[in-house]
């Protein structure tokens, strides 16, 4: 698979936040070719029911906002790596890979080689040690260098 983005710094990322992006670039700056190209925001699942309205097309707009969004999507060579980017992350990062990750399975059920990333800049060292169990990659940022946990 190929992403609509290189994996470089942009102007824009769709989606990321600013505290996102600080994190994102010192990755970026860290890691450069290191994906052959990126997507970012990326839908998956189906989204929510909304049977109480009645105008279509403001049905299809809360349909999908209330799609899940990866944050990035990194390809290199036959790999697929779901990325989550969390400032301070916590339980609520590993829930949010565990779903996403398998979201997207469903979405592409051809790609076979998905791996699970959260960047953070900070992550409570219980939940990197579970990360370990459920095979979720954690990279924590520092100031100027990447640590891999």
């Amino acid at each position: 698979m190929t992403g609509k983005y290189a994996f470089a710094k942009i102007p824009k990322y769709p989606h990321l936040r600013p505290e996102d992006i600080l994190i994102w670039e010192k990755y970026l700056k860290n890691f450069p070719g290191f994906y052959d190209s990126v997507d970012y925001d990326v839908h998956v699942g189906k989204g929510r029911d909304y049977p109480e309205v009645e105008e279509p097309k403001i049905y299809e707009d809360m349909k999908w906002l209330s799609l899940k969004r990866i944050d990035v999507v990194g390809y290199r060579k036959d790999q697929v790596d779901i990325i989550e980017i969390k400032p301070r992350a916590g339980a609520s990062a590993v829930g949010q890979i565990e779903v996403y990750a398998d979201l997207y399975k469903e979405k592409f059920p051809d790609v076979k080689n998905i791996k699970k990333i959260i960047i953070t800049d900070e992550m409570d060292p219980d939940i990197t040690r579970i990360c370990r169990y459920r095979d979720i990659e954690v990279l924590t940022i520092k100031e100027k260098y990447l640590e891999e946990e």
